[in-house]
């Protein structure tokens, strides 16, 4: 029941991200142990609205390394870090101000976590090179859309 409710809570938060037709991803990225690089920047890019839903998780690593968005163009399938998620989730947000360091690395993997972990929005105990699943994956750009985007991101909602 549990599982059931967040999966439905999510839907409606990540309407902004992803529509109808997508969400077997979704649902596919919330039953994954250990999310991928391919997943995460899936995420990013159909949020930014650089890729369509059809797109690969490959096409979205593509587009994110064209946009400047992540350092390197890892495979899609490689297990996505703590570091680089966060680095990731927070390219979505440009306008966000970081303490001093972040601002100076222009918001480095290093630094964005930080920044997440200074807002609450990941525990401070996690470890920067630890993975996490599909559901904390999740979780987290929940927060952030809460955090730092606006009103249109978390109310939006296809129910087609």
């Amino acid at each position: 029941m549990k599982r059931l409710f967040f999966v439905i809570f999510s839907l409606f938060l990540l309407g902004g991200v992803v529509s109808a037709q997508s969400s077997q991803i979704v649902t596919d990225i919330l039953n994954t142990e250990e999310v991928t690089y391919g997943q995460v920047c899936y995420l990013s890019a159909i949020h930014q609205g650089f890729i369509s839903e059809e797109a690969s998780f490959e096409d979205a690593v593509q587009i994110l390394y064209e946009k400047g968005h992540i350092p390197e163009s890892l495979p899609a399938i490689t297990t996505a870090r703590l570091v680089n998620i966060s680095y990731i989730y927070m390219q979505m947000w440009p306008n966000i101000e970081g303490g001093l360091l972040f601002r100076i690395t222009k918001g480095s993997p290093r630094y964005s976590l930080k920044k997440l972990k200074a807002d609450g929005l990941i525990d401070d105990t996690k470890n920067p090179l630890a993975t996490i699943s599909g559901k904390e994956a999740l979780d987290i750009l929940t927060a952030c859309m809460v955090q730092y985007g606006d009103s249109s991101e978390c109310m939006s909602m296809d129910l087609e």
